[in-house]
């Protein structure tokens, strides 16, 4: 391939960079492309850490995004356990913690997002995990097997997952949660209400509006003290309130960032010579007339194809709908689009039959987003109507004689 460049540094190890470096040689490209990553591992899927990797005792040669031989076959140096510290896009050069300079006429930014801290006494005491990386998903299977009370600490997506893993392999669990309901406002009340009957009915104490005051302990963590004074013991606790775009290496470098690194509809930074894709970049989205940073699997990977094919001009603009899943007592829930936009949900079917239920979330009619307990199809028939601004009445989502995929019906114009 002819280009105006010669070489590409992908900085970050996870998914997004791994599919990044494959489709550099996918596009024909015959330069030097570098993997920086900062942890020393091949790059690996982060998704089954809560899940798979917890409770069916995968080897993390199983999670790998790519054989190890793929980067040799590939051409593809890898720099590993080493992150970036610094990017000189005027020179052509990424920085490397040791010092040593990686040439670069080309930065994609796949650096991802890093856990938020709590910021209370105690939060570094051994014992205290978060969920991030290998190591600490390592870490909470020893957790599991040790059969201590295990705090958790946030309802979101990661640690309401977390509380069902570690209750299916028997821990004692209790979840602490900001709000009323897990997953808000991306389940809505419903769907929330049902899903904190399935937690305790697992055996989980989920206690609502309990913030954490401090984590106690000397050598190691012993309890929690909740705002109100409430003491629990823990053996372990782990954080899961959320996380922050790792873009330090972008602000450092002038590059526009607010809540992430923003970028145009294919993949470009501020800076020419710079892309981001994936959990840290923000990206315009036409179908909700708004800048979106989604952290979910799908995302890392198309817009990371995307940011390579905008290099060599070769781009369609990226505008994906948000799609994410995730697996919590026996039962799989998918989230399409943005359903939290709805001012009305319309639920089809019961969660608790083998079928499962399909909430769809509207605003006057136009389809925001959607949330299913089973029922794949009609959730993927509302994540494909979404990019078209599809409509619904209430009365088609909840009558099941009415096909979901005539039910969502015109376009915006």
């Amino acid at each position: 391939m002819t280009s105006s460049f010669d070489s590409v540094a992908v900085v970050g190890g996870g998914l997004a960079g791994a599919r990044a470096v494959a489709a550099l040689r996918e596009e024909g490209f015959t330069g030097r492309v570098s993997l920086i990553g900062a942890e020393p591992q091949l790059p690996y899927e982060r998704p089954p850490l809560s899940k798979e990797f917890l409770s069916d005792g995968l080897s993390p040669d199983q999670l790998l995004v790519h054989p190890p031989e793929f980067y040799d076959e590939h051409r593809i140096e890898l720099h590993l356990g080493q992150p970036a510290t610094r990017l000189s896009p005027g020179d052509g050069t990424v920085e490397l913690a040791d010092g040593r300079l990686v040439r670069a006429d080309r930065v994609l930014l796949c650096t991802g997002v890093a856990p938020r801290r709590l910021g209370v006494p105690g939060e570094a005491l051994p014992g205290v995990h978060a969920l991030r990386d290998l190591p600490d998903a390592e870490a909470l299977r020893a957790v599991a097997r040790a059969g201590v009370p295990v705090v958790v600490v946030g309802e979101g997506f990661i640690g309401s997952e977390l509380a069902s893993t570690l209750a299916g392999l028997g821990a004692d669990v209790t979840l602490l949660m900001g709000g009323d309901l897990p997953m808000q406002p991306v389940l809505g009340v419903e769907a929330g209400d049902w899903l904190l009957a399935q937690h305790r009915s697992r055996g989980i104490s989920a206690r609502p509006r309990s913030p954490l005051r401090a984590i106690r302990g000397h050598d190691r963590v012993t309890a929690v003290e909740l705002a109100d004074g409430t003491v629990l013991p823990a053996g372990a606790v782990v954080i899961g309130i959320g996380s922050v775009p790792a873009a330090e290496l972008a602000a450092g470098a002038g590059i526009d960032v607010h809540d992430g690194v923003l970028v145009d509809s294919y993949s470009r930074t501020s800076n020419p010579a710079v892309y981001a894709a994936g959990d840290l970049a923000r990206f315009p989205s036409t179908a909700f007339g708004r800048a979106l940073r989604v952290e979910h699997w799908q995302n890392a990977q198309d817009q990371a194809t995307t940011a390579v094919r905008a290099m060599f001009g070769t781009a369609e603009p990226y505008d994906g709908i948000p799609w994410a899943w995730s697996e919590q007592h026996g039962r799989r829930w998918e989230i399409a689009g943005q359903p939290h936009l709805g001012t009305a949900v319309a639920r089809r079917g019961d969660p608790d039959s083998v079928d499962g239920a399909l909430w769809v979330f509207s605003d006057e009619g136009r389809v925001r987003g959607a949330v299913a307990v089973g029922r794949r199809r009609e959730l993927r028939a509302v994540l494909r109507g979404l990019a078209r601004g599809v409509t619904v009445t209430e009365h088609d989502v909840r009558d099941e004689s009415v096909d979901i995929r005539t039910a969502l019906h015109g376009a915006a114009a």
